[in-house]
């Protein structure tokens, strides 16, 4: 609500304040005629509603301030993010657009998980279980178990050398330093973690295991004390545009924007 009505006042400060100001040179200058008995009342007016927009777009520019002040980023791994390139199939700019699309939303905490790299391929994925703590849609309770598939998680690249060691054309490249434990991510984004908790969006695949709406984008950590944070750095945040939005707009904030957001959409809904 707030993102919203900031654009709506920035639209206003491009638009309104232009043809204000040049009524008003143009009455000061008598190169607009008005009745001497309006003249007053007709600078007031002018000059209460260009007062009034500048101290909008001020409280603005002073909520954004802070908003970038509140964000919270927590990377949630000890070891270096190394961040996978992908394209996306569909993405989303807004709350609403993630709530259409999931078959299941909730917040919920990761229970238990499990890590799956394959070193042959040289790729990973985790799949978490997530014990759903409040349900705002879907077929599914309070206290349900649904299993999450994401791309990525923990890989030990020690294995990689195990695994091609004496292989022919295979060679340990020594630029890359020792080979160690990296974690996995889609464009900054790493998987759930056991023990968290999360506001998740989720779309039911084919074997009965659930997907992120969006990949990466329908998920966001609730701390101890129903603070929302983000686990994708600001700068990573600030090269993907739009990609996250809800941790760009909700990190640092209580949970209860989002849950008002997301009932007001599911009230709403024909559905």
């Amino acid at each position: 609500m707030g993102i919203q009505v900031g654009k709506i006042i920035s639209k206003l400060l491009l638009v309104s304040h232009v043809p204000l100001l040049l009524i008003y040179h143009l009455v000061e200058r008598g190169a607009l005629t008005i009745s001497i008995k309006n003249f007053k009342s007709t600078k007031k007016i002018a000059l209460a509603t260009i007062g009034l927009i500048t101290i909008a777009g001020l409280a603005v520019y002073y909520i954004g301030d802070l908003k970038k002040q509140s964000f919270l980023y927590s990377s949630d791994t000890d070891y270096k993010i190394v961040s996978g390139e992908v394209w996306f199939r569909e993405t989303f700019n807004s709350v609403k657009g993630l709530a259409e699309n999931a078959d299941i939303i909730a917040e919920a905490e990761v229970i238990s998980q499990k890590n799956n790299p394959n070193y042959e391929r040289l790729d990973v994925y985790t799949v978490s279980e997530l014990r759903l703590t409040k349900v705002y849609k879907g077929d599914v309770e309070i206290d349900d178990t649904v299993s999450v598939l994401e791309t990525g998680g923990e890989f030990d690249e020690r294995e990689v050398a195990k695994y091609f060691s004496g292989k022919p054309g295979f060679e340990l490249n020594d630029d890359l330093g020792d080979p160690g434990i990296i974690t996995v991510g889609i464009e900054g984004s790493i998987p759930m973690k056991e023990g968290n908790k999360y506001f998740v969006f989720l779309t039911k695949d084919d074997d009965d295991v659930y997907n992120i709406v969006g990949s990466v984008q329908g998920k966001i950590k609730i701390n101890s004390e129903n603070t929302l944070v983000s686990q994708v750095s600001p700068e990573t945040i600030d090269q993907h545009g739009d990609l996250y939005f809800l941790q760009e707009s909700y990190s640092g904030q209580n949970i209860s924007e989002l849950r008002n957001e997301v009932e007001q959409l599911i009230a709403s809904s024909p559905n």
